[in-house]
Protein backbone atom coordinates (compact mmCIF):
# COMPACT_ATOMS: atom_id res chain seq x y z
CA UNK A 1 0.00 0.00 0.00
CA UNK A 2 1.16 3.54 0.02
CA UNK A 3 1.82 5.96 2.88
CA UNK A 4 3.70 9.16 3.88
CA UNK A 5 6.59 7.54 6.29
CA UNK A 6 9.08 9.29 8.03
CA UNK A 7 12.36 7.43 8.51
CA UNK A 8 13.91 10.13 10.54
CA UNK A 9 12.62 13.45 12.51
CA UNK A 10 13.27 16.75 10.65
CA UNK A 11 10.84 19.62 8.58
CA UNK A 12 8.57 18.55 5.75
CA UNK A 13 11.88 17.34 3.74
CA UNK A 14 11.39 13.99 5.84
CA UNK A 15 7.86 13.28 4.33
CA UNK A 16 8.45 10.16 1.72
CA UNK A 17 5.58 8.55 -0.06
CA UNK A 18 6.21 5.10 -0.72
CA UNK A 19 4.91 1.47 -0.78
CA UNK A 20 4.95 -0.06 2.73
CA UNK A 21 2.97 -3.15 4.20
CA UNK A 22 -0.05 -3.39 4.57
CA UNK A 23 -0.78 -3.41 8.55
CA UNK A 24 -3.14 -6.29 10.15
CA UNK A 25 -5.48 -5.90 12.49
CA UNK A 26 -4.89 -7.81 16.25
CA UNK A 27 -7.93 -8.80 18.21
CA UNK A 28 -8.84 -5.71 19.40
CA UNK A 29 -8.46 -3.82 16.27
CA UNK A 30 -10.19 -2.55 12.87
CA UNK A 31 -8.09 -2.66 9.96
CA UNK A 32 -9.62 0.68 7.92
CA UNK A 33 -9.37 1.77 4.05
CA UNK A 34 -8.57 5.43 4.83
CA UNK A 35 -10.75 7.93 2.85
CA UNK A 36 -9.86 11.12 4.50
CA UNK A 37 -6.86 11.47 6.86
CA UNK A 38 -7.14 14.54 9.42
CA UNK A 39 -4.19 17.32 10.14
CA UNK A 40 -3.17 18.08 13.07
CA UNK A 41 -0.24 20.02 15.18
CA UNK A 42 0.56 17.05 16.79
CA UNK A 43 1.44 15.36 13.48
CA UNK A 44 4.31 17.96 12.72
CA UNK A 45 5.04 18.02 16.39
CA UNK A 46 5.80 14.44 15.87
CA UNK A 47 7.45 14.74 12.52
CA UNK A 48 9.66 17.59 14.10
CA UNK A 49 11.42 15.45 16.58
CA UNK A 50 8.15 15.53 19.76
CA UNK A 51 8.01 11.86 18.77
CA UNK A 52 11.39 11.34 19.67
CA UNK A 53 10.91 12.40 22.95
CA UNK A 54 8.22 10.39 23.14
CA UNK A 55 9.85 7.18 22.42
CA UNK A 56 8.23 6.74 18.85
CA UNK A 57 10.09 4.22 16.64
CA UNK A 58 10.91 4.78 13.20
CA UNK A 59 10.36 4.45 10.60
CA UNK A 60 5.98 5.84 11.33
CA UNK A 61 3.55 7.16 9.17
CA UNK A 62 1.67 10.06 10.94
CA UNK A 63 -1.48 11.05 10.90
CA UNK A 64 -3.86 10.51 14.16
CA UNK A 65 -7.14 10.95 12.42
CA UNK A 66 -9.25 9.20 10.05
CA UNK A 67 -12.30 8.17 8.38
CA UNK A 68 -13.05 5.19 6.48
CA UNK A 69 -14.69 1.54 5.90
CA UNK A 70 -13.61 -1.22 7.94
CA UNK A 71 -11.60 -3.43 5.32
CA UNK A 72 -11.29 -6.16 7.71
CA UNK A 73 -11.85 -6.90 11.42
CA UNK A 74 -9.48 -8.46 14.45
CA UNK A 75 -10.28 -12.04 15.93
CA UNK A 76 -13.24 -11.40 18.11
CA UNK A 77 -14.50 -8.30 17.06
CA UNK A 78 -18.26 -8.01 17.14
CA UNK A 79 -19.07 -4.05 17.02
CA UNK A 80 -17.62 -3.85 13.83
CA UNK A 81 -18.14 -5.60 10.17
CA UNK A 82 -16.56 -4.74 6.42
CA UNK A 83 -17.74 -1.93 5.04
CA UNK A 84 -19.12 -0.19 8.23
CA UNK A 85 -17.97 3.35 7.73
CA UNK A 86 -16.06 4.75 10.71
CA UNK A 87 -13.77 7.77 12.42
CA UNK A 88 -11.46 8.01 15.12
CA UNK A 89 -8.14 7.94 16.00
CA UNK A 90 -4.97 6.17 15.29
CA UNK A 91 -2.82 7.33 17.82
CA UNK A 92 -2.35 4.25 20.35
CA UNK A 93 -1.36 1.68 17.27
CA UNK A 94 0.84 4.14 15.59
CA UNK A 95 -0.30 3.00 12.00
CA UNK A 96 -1.10 6.68 11.08
CA UNK A 97 -4.13 7.59 8.85
CA UNK A 98 -1.55 8.82 6.07
CA UNK A 99 -1.87 5.95 4.46
CA UNK A 100 -4.34 3.70 2.00
CA UNK A 101 -5.28 1.89 5.39
CA UNK A 102 -4.56 2.19 9.04
CA UNK A 103 -5.30 0.03 12.28
CA UNK A 104 -7.34 1.59 14.96
CA UNK A 105 -8.19 0.24 18.56
CA UNK A 106 -11.83 -0.60 19.55
CA UNK A 107 -11.84 2.27 21.62
CA UNK A 108 -10.66 4.89 19.43
CA UNK A 109 -13.24 4.32 16.55
CA UNK A 110 -16.75 4.85 15.91
CA UNK A 111 -19.37 4.23 13.83
CA UNK A 112 -19.67 7.44 11.28
CA UNK A 113 -23.12 8.92 11.52
CA UNK A 114 -25.06 8.83 8.38
CA UNK A 115 -25.27 12.70 8.46
CA UNK A 116 -21.53 13.06 8.45
CA UNK A 117 -19.63 13.30 5.78
CA UNK A 118 -16.12 11.60 6.38
CA UNK A 119 -14.05 14.92 5.21
CA UNK A 120 -15.59 16.27 8.57
CA UNK A 121 -15.37 13.27 10.64
CA UNK A 122 -12.02 13.10 10.16
CA UNK A 123 -11.60 16.57 11.65
CA UNK A 124 -13.24 15.51 15.09
CA UNK A 125 -11.59 13.00 16.82
CA UNK A 126 -8.22 14.80 18.20
CA UNK A 127 -10.24 17.91 18.29
CA UNK A 128 -12.90 17.01 20.59
CA UNK A 129 -10.83 14.29 22.60
CA UNK A 130 -8.20 17.72 23.41
CA UNK A 131 -11.50 20.37 24.51
CA UNK A 132 -12.61 16.94 26.38
CA UNK A 133 -9.66 16.65 28.31
CA UNK A 134 -9.39 19.89 28.82
CA UNK A 135 -12.52 20.52 30.78
CA UNK A 136 -12.43 17.50 32.50
CA UNK A 137 -9.14 15.62 33.12
CA UNK A 138 -8.16 17.13 36.18
CA UNK A 139 -4.76 19.75 35.95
Amino acid sequence: MKAVVINEYGNESVLDYTDVERPEPKEDEVLVKVRVAGVNPADWKIRDGMGERFGFKLPLILGGDIAGTVEEVGVGVKNFKKGDAVYGMTLSSLSGGYAEYAVAKLDAIALKPDDLDFENAAAIPIGALTAWQAMFRPT
